[in-house]
C-alpha cells in the first residue's frame, strides 16, 4: 500500500514540480519549533531540499492537524502518532492552527511543525488550503471536532484532491450535552453532515464508535476503531527519573495521583469529595491546569484536606508521577479513551476508574485490569482507592499489548486510502466528484 502511494506520488509531483516558490509566504504559515517565515523548498533529482541543505526522500507524506499543542491526550496521541509513522520512513508535517501549547517541546525530531498563525480553527481553512496546495501531502489525518470539520472542508478545496482521514476523541453524545458554547451542542449535526466526506472516519475506542454512528446517523460499518499509539518504552525510559514533587522525592506516605485538565469532564471535585474520606496519611497529587483550579482549591480547603490535595499544575515528564504512585484515579464523567489509564499500564500502577462512557472499561477489560465504579459517587471512589491502595502491583503485559505503537501505527497505515479495503472509499469518491467540481468552481 505504501509502496502505491509513493508511486502515485512521484507521477503527481514530478519530482518537486511546483515547489519552487517558496510555500507559505505571505500567508502567516510558521514552519518549524517556532514562529517565522517558512523556508523556500525547491525540487531536486534526489527528493526535496529543506533549509540548510538537507534533504528528504520522496516517499510518504502524511500531515497532522490539530488546533494546538496543548497538554490534552489527543494532542498527546497525535504526536505520538507522528513519532510512530517517522519510525516507518513516513515523512510528517504536525499542522497546527495556533502555536502554543507545552507539548511543544516533545515534537519528535524529524517531524516538521507548520504554524497556520490564525487565532481559530473556524479561521484557518483558507491557510490550511494553501499549506495542501502548496506542500501536497498524500493524506491528512485530523484530530478533535472543530479541526475535523475546518480539515474536511479545505481538503474538499484541494485539486488533485487531498484524502483525509477524520478521527473522534471523545464520547460525542455526552461532550456536546455538557459544551457551554452553543455552537458545540450543535456539533452532532455539524458531523452528521461533514463526515460522510472524510474518506475514512476513526473512533479511539469502541464506545465512541458506536455512540459516534446513533448520535449522528453515520453508518457504524463506515467506523474503524484505532486504539490510541503509546511509546510504552519512551515512559517507563522518562518514568526512571525522579519525580520533582516533594510528596514523592522521598516519599513517605500513600500517594495517589490524577492527571487531566481541570475541567468539568475531568470532575476532579468528586476526587476531592472521595479523598476527604480516606485516612489522614494519604495524599492527592492532581496534575493538569485549567479554569477549574480556583474552585477545586477552594473545596479541598472546605473539606479540610487543603494541606493534603496538591494541584501541581502542568509537568512536562508526569511518568516519575505514575511510577512511583500508589494508585492513579481517573474521575471523569465521559471520556473518548483515556491515555493516562494505558501510560499507568507501563509501570503496572494501581488503577481505580469511574465506569464512564467511554473507555475505561476497554481499557481495563471489564475491570480485569483495575477497579471500575460509578460515576459521580465519592464513597464508591473512597473505597476503591483504600483497596487499591492495600493491593499489590500486577505485572499486565497482555493489557499492553493493543496500545503498542506499532500496532496502532500499522493499523493506520492499513486504512489510509489506497490501502486494504479501500474500496469502498474509492468508489464513494468516484460519485462524489461531480458535486465537488460544481462546488469548486463556484467556491474558487
Amino acid at each position: 500500500m505504501v509502496d502505491r502511494l509513493i508511486q502515485r506520488r512521484r507521477r503527481d509531483r514530478g519530482g518537486g514540480r511546483g515547489l519552487g516558490r517558496g510555500w507559505g509566504r505571505g500567508l502567516g504559515l510558521g514552519l518549524g519549533r517556532g514562529r517565522g517565515r517558512a523556508s523556500a523548498w525547491r525540487g531536486s533529482s534526489e527528493g526535496r531540499v529543506w533549509p540548510e541543505g538537507r534533504v528528504w526522500p520522496e516517499g510518504l507524506r502524511v500531515a497532522l492537524t490539530l488546533p494546538d499543542l496543548v497538554g490534552g491526550g489527543a494532542e498527546r496521541v497525535s504526536v505520538d502518532l507522528a513519532e510512530g509513522l517517522l519510525a516507518r520512513s513516513v515523512e510528517v508535517d504536525l499542522v497546527v492552527v495556533r502555536d502554543q501549547g507545552q507539548l511543544r517541546s516533545t515534537v519528535p525530531p524529524g517531524a516538521h511543525t507548520v504554524v497556520l498563525g490564525r487565532s481559530g480553527v473556524s479561521r484557518c481553512v483558507p491557510s490550511l488550503v494553501r499549506y495542501l496546495r502548496e506542500r501536497r501531502p498524500d493524506v491528512v489525518i485530523s484530530a478533535l471536532s472543530h479541526m475535523n470539520l475546518a480539515t474536511i472542508a479545505a481538503c474538499r478545496l484541494v485539486r488533485p484532491r487531498v484524502q483525509v482521514v477524520v478521527t473522534q476523541h471523545n464520547h460525542l453524545s455526552t461532550s456536546s450535552a455538557h459544551a457551554p458554547a452553543r455552537r458545540d451542542r450543535f456539533m452532532p449535526r455539524l458531523i452528521r453532515v461533514a463526515y460522510p466526506w472524510a474518506d475514512r472516519i476513526v473512533a479511539v475506542s469502541g464506545g465512541v464508535a458506536d455512540d459516534l454512528a446513533t448520535t449522528t446517523g453515520l453508518s457504524r460499518d463506515r467506523i474503524e476503531v484505532v486504539y490510541n499509539p503509546i511509546a510504552f518504552e519512551r515512559i517507563m525510559s522518562a518514568g526512571a527519573a525522579r519525580a520533582d514533587h516533594p510528596w514523592l522525592s522521598p516519599k513517605t506516605t500513600p500517594v495517589v495521583v490524577a492527571m487531566g485538565r481541570l475541567v468539568e469532564q475531568k470532575d476532579f471535585a468528586t476526587l476531592i469529595r472521595a479523598f476527604a474520606r480516606l485516612g489522614e496519611q494519604v495524599r492527592l497529587i492532581i496534575l493538569g491546569d485549567g479554569p477549574l483550579r480556583r474552585s477545586l482549591e477552594d473545596l479541598a480547603a472546605e473539606l479540610g484536606v487543603g494541606t493534603r490535595v496538591s494541584l501541581a499544575g502542568f509537568v512536562d515528564n508526569p511518568y516519575p508521577y505514575l511510577r512511583t504512585a500508589d494508585v492513579l484515579a481517573s474521575s471523569s464523567r465521559w471520556e473518548g479513551l483515556p491515555t493516562v489509564l494505558i501510560e499507568a499500564l507501563a509501570f503496572d500502577t494501581p488503577i481505580v476508574a469511574t465506569d464512564c462512557e467511554s473507555g475505561p472499561r476497554e481499557i481495563l477489560d471489564h475491570g480485569a485490569w483495575g477497579r471500575l465504579v460509578p460515576v459521580g459517587e465519592p464513597a464508591r471512589l473512597a473505597e476503591a482507592i483504600g483497596e487499591a491502595l492495600s493491593a499489590a502491583r500486577v505485572d499486565r503485559p497482555k493489557a499492553r499489548l493493543p496500545y503498542r505503537m506499532d500496532t496502532a501505527t500499522s493499523h493506520y497505515l492499513s486504512l489510509l486510502p489506497g490501502g486494504s479495503g479501500s474500496d469502498g472509499g474509492r468508489q464513494r469518491r468516484q460519485r462524489r466528484t461531480g458535486w465537488s467540481q460544481r462546488h469548486m468552481n463556484t467556491a474558487t
